[in-house]
C-alpha cells in the first residue's frame, strides 16, 4: 500500500474541509471568559515513572521565564493516571487550567467538548499565537486534520514523530511497524549444544534444554527462566508482549486493541483462527514450565531487574532492544531470535498500525482564562531545538553540552551502567513536540538506539514481512467514538481473561465458539464496523 507523501497531504486538506477546519468559536458558541491578567496556570500532567516532578525540571524553568508564566504541576505516573485523569473529568469542577501528557482518548475529547470541559483550540493556532506550530503545519499541512474532532473543533495539540526508513519497494516504514523483537541467549544454546531455532517446534526443544540445566553456570539449575514476556502489553510495556510468536500460526497481533486489516477489510484478530491455534499451542509450554508463570503479573522493571540481575536468567525475551533488559555487558551474550516457522512450515507478519501524529498530550478546559498566553507558553515546545530536549532531555544532562562542527547535538556519552532507556526516562518532559524526519542531521542526530531499530527493522525483521497493509491513522465520528468507547474495553478485558486462562489452564478448542457468540453479542461486528466506517472514509479522502 504506497504511502505517497502528496496522496496524504491531499487527503489531509479535503479531510479538514470535510471536517470545517475554519477559525470557530466554542463548541456550543460559548468561550471560557477572558483574563490576559492571568499568568498562573494550574497543569495535570502525566510523567515517566523515573522522572522528577515537572517543577524540577530545567527546561520547564526555562520556557516559564521566557513567557512569564509560573505552572502549579499535579504529575501522575503509572497505573493512577488514568484514574485520577478520569476525577478530573468527571468531576467538571475544581479543574485544572489544561491537561497534559495525559494520554487523552478521541472520547474524551469529544465529550468534553460538547460538554464544554474543553475549549476549542482552533482560533489559536495562528502565526501570533503558536508560529512554532505554524511553520510544522506549513510543512505538513494534514496535521491540523488529523486532531480535528468530528464537529470541527480541535480540543487537543497535535504531535507529530517521523522516525522512519524507505524499504526495498520504495516505501517509507515508520519505528513502530514491528514493536517486539524477539531475543535469545546463544551462550545458553552453546552451552546446550544446540543451534538457533528456525522452527517453533524447534525453539521448544530449546527451551526445555534451558528449562532442564543449569545453563548459567551458578550451580542452581531452578532459576532459569526459558522464555517471558508480558501479558497483556497494558501491564508494562508495548514491546514486550508474545505477539511476534503468533507469526508461525498466520497472524502477528500487534495492535493493542486487536486490531488489523486485510485486503481493506477490518477483523478483530484475537477472533482469528490463527489466534485460536496459537494460545493452543503455547498452553502446552505452560504446562511444561516454559514461559514464566509472571508474566501475567510482572511489570517492565520488574520484567527488566530479572534480565539485569547478577546472573543471567532469561533465555528468551521480548522487547525492542537487548541491552535495556540485560544489560550492556551482557547483551553480547543475545542475538534476535529470527520470526519462526510454524507446524505447517510458514509464517506470516502483518505491520502494527503506524501513524505519525498524535493529538491527546494538550487540552485546555473551561477554568482557564488566558487561554491565549498558556497556548503562547505551550508552543515553545513546538521549537525543534526545544522539542529534541522536551523528549530526551536537556542539553547537557541527555545531549552534549555543544553542537559538533555541523550545528547539530548528539547524545553524549553514558556513564558505567548506565542505559539510553532509562536516562531517557529520567529527563524527558511528555508533551506535545515536533520531531521532523529533516530535523536529523540539521538540529539533532537520531539517538543510536532508535537508528539502531531502523535498521534492525530494515535489514533483519521487514525480511519475514509478507504483508505491508495496515490500519492507517483516521478520524472517528462521534456516534462511532460512542460505538468502540461503550463495547471495546469489556470485549478487550474478556479477550484477555480468556486469553490468560486459556494458557494457563488450557480448552480454548472446546470454549471457543461459545466465545465468538460472546464477543458478538457484546458488540463486537459494530465495533468492526466503525473501524471499516472511518477507514473506508479515509481510502476515499486520499483518493481525493
Amino acid at each position: 500500500m504506497k504511502k505517497n507523501m502528496k496522496k496524504i497531504t491531499a487527503m489531509g486538506l479535503t479531510a479538514a474541509m470535510l471536517l470545517s477546519l475554519t477559525a470557530c468559536g466554542g463548541s456550543n458558541g460559548e468561550t471560557a471568559s477572558a483574563d490576559a491578567e492571568q499568568t498562573s496556570f494550574k497543569i495535570f500532567a502525566g510523567i515517566s515513572a523515573l522522572s522528577p516532578d515537572n517543577s524540577e525540571k530545567p527546561l520547564v524553568k526555562q520556557l516559564n521565564e521566557a513567557m512569564g508564566v509560573t505552572i502549579e504541576w499535579n504529575c501522575v505516573s503509572g497505573d493512577t493516571l488514568t484514574e485520577k485523569k478520569n476525577l478530573i473529568l468527571n468531576a467538571g469542577n475544581d479543574l485544572p487550567d489544561a491537561l497534559m501528557a495525559a494520554s487523552m482518548t478521541d472520547s474524551e475529547l469529544i465529550t468534553g467538548g460538547e460538554s464544554g470541559l474543553l475549549i476549542p483550540l482552533e482560533d489559536y493556532i495562528n502565526e501570533e499565537t503558536m508560529p512554532n506550530l505554524m511553520k510544522i503545519v506549513e510543512k505538513r499541512p494534514e496535521m491540523l486534520a488529523s486532531c480535528t474532532m468530528p464537529d470541527g473543533h480541535i480540543y487537543g495539540l497535535p504531535g507529530i514523530s517521523e522516525m522512519g526508513f524507505e524499504y526495498e519497494d520504495g516505501n517509507t516504514y515508520y519505528i513502530g511497524a514491528i514493536p517486539q523483537f524477539t531475543a535469545i541467549n546463544t551462550d545458553w544454546l552453546e552451552a546446550v549444544n544446540m543451534e538457533m531455532p528456525t522452527t517453533v517446534d524447534e525453539l521448544h526443544d530449546v527451551l526445555k534444554a534451558f528449562k532442564d540445566n543449569d545453563v548459567n553456570g551458578n550451580g542452581d539449575p531452578t532459576d532459569e527462566i526459558p522464555m517471558s514476556f508480558i501479558f497483556p502489553e497494558k501491564n508494562g510495556a508495548w514491546c514486550a508482549g508474545m505477539s511476534t510468536f503468533f507469526a508461525p500460526f498466520g497472524c502477528t497481533d500487534y495492535q493493542m486493541d486487536h486490531r488489523a486489516i486485510e485486503n481493506g477489510e477490518v477483523y478483530y484478530q484475537a477472533a482469528s483462527e490463527e489466534y485460536k491455534n496459537a494460545i493452543a499451542y503455547y498452553h502446552d509450554w505452560f504446562e511444561e514450565g516454559l514461559i514464566d508463570i509472571e508474566v501475567f503479573s510482572q511489570d517492565s522493571s520488574q520484567y527488566i531487574a530479572k534480565g539485569n540481575g547478577e546472573d543471567a536468567r532469561l533465555g528468551v525475551f521480548v522487547w525492542w532492544e537487548i541491552p535495556e533488559v540485560v544489560g550492556a555487558e551482557r547483551a553480547e551474550s543475545y542475538e534476535y531470535l529470527p520470526i519462526l516457522d510454524g507446524p505447517d512450515g510458514t509464517h506470516h507478519v502483518n505491520l502494527n498500525e503506524m501513524g505519525t501524529t498524535g493529538h491527546d498530550t494538550f487540552s485546555v478546559t473551561k477554568a482557564c482564562k488566558n487561554p491565549e498566553l498558556l497556548l503562547k507558553w505551550v508552543d515553545q515546545r513546538y521549537d525543534p531545538i526545544i522539542s529534541m530536549q522536551c523528549i530526551y532531555g536537556p542539553i547537557g544532562t541527555y545531549w552534549a553540552e555543544e553542537p559538533d562542527e555541523n550545528g547539530c547535538y548528539s547524545m553524549r556519552e553514558l556513564e558505567a551502567n548506565e542505559t539510553a532507556g532509562e536516562l531517557k526516562s529520567k529527563s524527558e518532559w511528555l508533551g506535545p513536540s515536533e520531531q521532523l524526519a529533516d530535523d536529523y542531521g540539521t538540529y539533532y542526530y537520531l539517538e543510536d538506539r532508535a537508528q539502531e531499530r531502523l535498521d534492525d527493522l530494515n535489514n533483519f525483521w521487514f525480511e519475514y514481512v509478507d504483508s505491508t497493509e495496515y490500519y492507517p491513522s483516521v478520524v472517528y465520528t462521534a456516534e462511532e467514538i460512542e460505538v468502540i468507547n461503550d463495547k471495546l474495553s469489556d470485549i478487550k478485558a474478556m479477550t484477555e481473561e480468556k486469553t490468560a486462562h486459556w494458557l494457563t489452564e488450557g480448552g480454548i478448542e472446546d470454549e471457543w465458539e461459545q466465545y465468538l457468540a460472546d464477543l458478538d453479542s457484546m458488540g463486537l461486528q459494530d465495533v468492526i464496523g466503525a473501524w471499516q466506517a472511518a477507514y473506508d472514509r479515509y481510502q476515499e479522502a486520499l483518493a481525493d
